[in-house]
């Protein structure tokens, strides 16, 4: 991926395409055969935008922070909440 596709798929919001454009990522296989760059390039083949997919029939636009908490940290938070 280049800095430029980079830059544009973060750029990207749900106002800029219609839910059916998307990849519903629940429905991604990735051949676990290979090593973990070739895990990500299969995917990203796949899913085209990381950071705005589908998951059935609900938008999803990921993004990061920079405070030192990793997504799984935030995401574990997250499910100890409820």
């Amino acid at each position: 991926m280049t800095v430029e596709e980079h830059r544009r798929f973060l750029e990207q919001d749900f106002g800029d395409v219609e839910i059916e454009e998307l990849k519903d990522i629940s429905r991604i296989r990735i051949d676990q055969g290979g090593t973990v760059e070739e895990k990500k390039k299969q995917y990203l083949r796949k899913v085209g935008n990381p950071y705005l997919v589908k998951v059935g029939g609900t938008m999803v636009k990921i993004r990061f922070a920079n405070n030192g908490v990793s997504f799984e940290d935030a995401f574990e938070g997250l499910l100890l909440m409820g």
